[in-house]
Parts: structure tokens; C-alpha cells; sequence
């Protein structure tokens, strides 16, 4: 059950506004807040890195339609006549022969009509006047019996197939992280501006009473001064945060993209409220976690299967190095008028044995395939191990960052009201516009210090979600908690 808790927390970060699917659909008009589903969903469809995966995918499957080509039947078709010279024949052959997964059985039906005259050497071209029909089969009782070129290329397409599935599921995976990040940094920046916006407008707002005062003889000219120094601080701030919310926003284009692909360069009207409250941290479950993680990470997916790919590559050398040991059968029927030795049903049976002296072709690439095999092994552990480690560093940098949202908004709620009781106190006359601005500049930097820890939050979460692949929650689990922000 507190896994569960760890979905909302989720959740929260995914929507904001509790906009559902007939939302999003609303959500292209201005004024409606952006939701970090809104983002990961137009990367999924419509990002050109993903477009290239997906021609990878498409590549795959080309290549086991090519590898599935090995098991089409083939037909094989000549013609030979003489019609000057001592023995004058014609003769002409047609075969259809059709390779089978079914321990490499090969099946064969043709039709043949030889004649003319024929020499006493050649006598076995001769039928009767209707040809010759046939059928025959082969099956290898040894090399090739297995498995053989044909199954282990197919096979193998069809693991490579996988492969790109899973190696377009990490692209996904990657893409969706960066974009989450893109996205933090804008709502980010957009808070970011806010506050100095403020900033500045409350100077703003200072200097015609401060001139009233300085006029009445209430407060020195000096205090007047000290406020133009600020408002020129500010707005150079306003416009800093200004150019870092524009950046923000050109980048996160590179992930928002419309129907056509191309980068949507997304209005400031859309920027959230806030930041989602963060869920209360799981106490336990870091098993759990690095089960799921270690279960549906796709490099581990691929690498198990590229193994497998090797394992096939192993099968097929050991094949090669036994004796082929193949059994024949065919049938042959004659029709038509002839000779009578052309008319009884022939039944042929065969046996072929091939035996490899040294076989050293097969040894070294049965080498080859287990070195690499070995090798893939090896990346494989690392690759678990470097999970594994970024699990557990996800799941530190999230409580590490959740306990500092705490102190950072307790710290900006001190500060706003230190800033609003010194400006109490100048207002009676007992302090200065200078230690005022002092406490202001504070609770800016305690507010811009809260906002950071929330992308830090934010950031630790999906680094968190991305790692154990739960980085795009099911359509039941969008909810929200509303916004929290200063």
C-alpha cells in the first residue's frame, strides 16, 4: 500500500490542474495550464529521436520477413534439346522443392519428360510419352537436424526484432527524462521571473510614497536614493529571469512538438500556478523498487537477448561440426506409352554421410560466438550493477530533497515575515530602507532557494521513476494534490 502512495506522488508531479483526457485536448488553447503528461505524450509521438527508433524497429521486421524468405519453396525449371546429331532428344524438368522448420525436412515434387534417342549411358533421362512425376523428401538425421543456417537466421531476426523493441523503449525512456527535466526548468524559470517580478514592482510602488515622504520631510532624501538603487537591481533581475524563463522555453520546445513534429514554442500564459505538493516519502520498498527496475529496464532486456542471439550463434557452429548423416526418399511414376521398363513405380531410398576431418572452421567460430557471448555477459552484470546504484542513489537524492523542500519553505515563510516587519519598523521610523531591502533581497533568495529545491525534488523523482521504468503512469492513476509553490 505505500507503493500506491508512491503513485500519487507520481501522479502529482504528472498533471497538474487534475487535467484528464478531455482536458488535454482543451490544453492547446492559451491560459490552460501545461501538464508534464502533455510534454512526455508529444515526445512519445511526435520527437524525431523517436521517429529514428522506430525506423530501427521498422529495419528489424524487414529483416525477418528476409529471414522468413529462407523457407519459401523455390522452383527450379530447364530445358535441353538436340535436334541435330546422332542421338537426337529433348528433355525438359521441372521442380518445386520446399525447405521445412520440422528438423530441416525438405520436400520435393516435380514433373520431367525426356524424348528421343537417348545413349545407353544416358538411358535414365528417358520417359514414356507423359513424362515422369515425382516426390521425394530429405531429412538430415545429424548436422542440420537441430537446427540449420535457415532456422538459425530466422531465429535470430526474431530476436533482433525484440531487440529494437527494447532499444525503442529505452530512446523512449531517455527522451521522456530529458523532457521531464526541460519541463521542471520551465515551471522553474517561470516562478523564478515571478519573484523578481514582484520584486520589482513593489519598488516600483515605493517610489512615489517614498517621494511624498522625503517631500514632507518625513524621511531623509537618502532613503529615496537607496530605492532607485534597488529598482534598477530589480529590473536588471526581472530582465535576467526574464532570459532564463525564454531559454527554459526554447528548450522544452525541442520535446513539445504539434501533430507535424515541429518544435511549439509555449506561452508564458500556460506556465502552472506552482509546483505539486510532494508526496510523503515511502519508508521501506527499496526491494521492490530494484525489482521493478532490474525486471523492465530495456538495456537488460536487450543485453539478455543478444545474448540469446550468441547462443544460436553457438548451436549453429556446434552443428556444423558434426557428420551430416541425411536420409533420402522418392517416389517416381511414369505415364503414358513406352518401354515396359518405364512403367513400374520407382522407390528410391537414400543415405548421404559428409564427415568434417578437422572441423576447424566450425571450432573457431563456436570460439568466436561463446568469447562474445562472455563479453555480453559481462556488460550485462555491470549494467545491472550501475541499476542497481542508480536505484538507490534516486531513492537518496528523493529523500534527500524532500526533507530540504521542508526547511526551504519554512525558511522563505521566516523570511517574508522578517521583510514585512522591517518594513513595519520604517514605516515608524525605527530602521532604515537599507536593512528593508536587506531583508527583501533574503526572502528572495529563500524563495528562489525553495523553488530550487522543488526542481530538486522534481528531478529526484523521475530520475527515481525513470530507473525503474515507471516514468508514464496509466490513465486511473491521474490525479492531483494541487499546487504548492512560493
Amino acid at each position: 500500500m505505500r507503493r500506491a502512495g508512491w503513485k500519487v506522488g507520481w501522479v502529482v508531479c504528472v498533471v497538474l490542474g487534475g487535467m484528464g483526457t478531455a482536458s488535454r485536448a482543451r490544453a492547446q488553447g492559451e491560459g490552460v495550464p501545461l501538464s508534464l503528461e502533455e510534454v512526455l505524450g508529444s515526445t512519445r509521438e511526435h520527437h524525431p529521436r523517436m521517429e529514428a527508433a522506430q525506423r530501427d524497429v521498422a529495419a528489424a521486421e524487414a529483416e525477418l520477413l528476409a529471414a522468413r524468405g529462407g523457407f519459401d519453396p523455390l522452383v527450379r525449371a530447364r530445358g535441353l534439346a538436340i535436334p541435330f546429331g546422332y542421338y537426337q532428344h529433348e528433355r525438359i524438368e521441372a521442380t518445386v522443392e520446399q525447405p521445412t522448420p520440422l528438423w530441416g525436412l525438405r520436400l520435393s515434387a516435380g514433373y520431367r519428360l525426356g524424348q528421343g534417342d537417348f545413349p545407353v549411358y544416358y538411358g535414365q533421362y528417358e520417359t514414356l510419352s507423359a513424362g515422369e512425376v515425382h516426390a521425394g523428401l530429405a531429412l538430415p538425421l545429424w548436422r542440420d537436424g537441430a537446427i540449420d543456417k535457415r532456422r538459425a537466421v530466422l531465429a535470430q531476426a526474431r530476436l533482433r526484432q525484440r531487440i529494437a523493441a527494447f532499444e525503442l523503449a529505452g530512446e523512449r525512456l531517455g527522451l521522456q527524462r530529458q523532457a521531464a527535466y526541460h519541463y521542471w526548468d520551465w515551471v522553474a524559470a517561470g516562478r523564478q521571473l515571478t519573484i523578481a517580478t514582484s520584486q520589482y514592482e513593489l519598488a516600483l510602488a515605493r517610489r512615489t510614497q517614498l517621494a511624498h515622504r522625503v517631500t514632507a520631510g518625513d524621511i531623509p532624501q537618502i532613503e529615496h536614493t537607496e530605492n532607485e538603487r534597488v529598482l534598477l537591481g530589480r529590473d536588471a533581475d526581472r530582465i535576467a529571469a526574464r532570459r532564463a524563463l525564454e531559454r527554459a522555453t526554447l528548450k522544452l520546445s525541442l520535446f513539445l512538438r504539434d501533430a507535424r513534429g515541429e518544435p511549439q514554442v509555449v506561452s508564458t500564459a500556460r506556465l502552472p500556478s506552482g509546483f505539486p505538493v510532494p508526496a510523503a516519502l515511502m519508508e521501506e520498498g527499496l526491494e521492490r523498487w530494484l525489482e521493478q527496475a532490474l525486471r523492465r529496464r530495456p538495456e537488460l532486456r536487450g543485453l539478455d537477448l543478444r545474448r540469446e542471439v550468441l547462443e544460436v550463434d553457438v548451436a549453429l557452429a556446434r552443428n556444423l561440426a558434426a557428420p551430416a548423416v541425411d536420409l533420402g526418399l522418392r517416389v517416381a511414376r511414369d505415364v503414358g506409352v513406352g518401354p515396359a521398363n518405364l512403367r513400374p513405380t520407382e522407390v528410391q531410398g537414400s543415405l548421404v554421410l559428409d564427415i568434417p576431418l578437422f572441423a576447424r572452421e566450425a571450432r573457431g567460430q563456436r570460439r568466436a560466438a561463446e568469447a562474445k557471448q562472455a563479453a555480453v555477459a559481462a556488460r550485462a552484470r555491470y549494467a545491472r550493477e550501475e541499476i542497481i546504484t542508480e536505484v538507490r542513489d534516486a531513492l537518496s537524492a528523493l529523500r534527500a530533497s524532500h526533507e530540504r523542500v521542508g526547511l526551504a519553505h519554512g525558511a522563505a515563510e521566516v523570511a517574508r515575515q522578517l521583510a514585512r516587519a522591517e518594513y513595519t519598523r520604517f514605516e515608524h521610523g525605527d530602521t532604515s530602507l537599507l536593512v528593508v531591502n536587506q531583508r527583501e533581497q533574503a526572502a528572495v533568495e529563500a524563495e528562489i532557494g525553495e523553488v530550487r529545491a522543488l526542481v530538486d525534488y522534481q528531478r529526484a523523482l523521475v530520475d527515481l521513476l525513470a530507473a525503474t521504468v515507471a516514468l508514464e503512469p496509466s490513465a486511473e492513476e491521474l490525479q492531483d494534490n494541487g499546487p504548492r509553490g512560493p
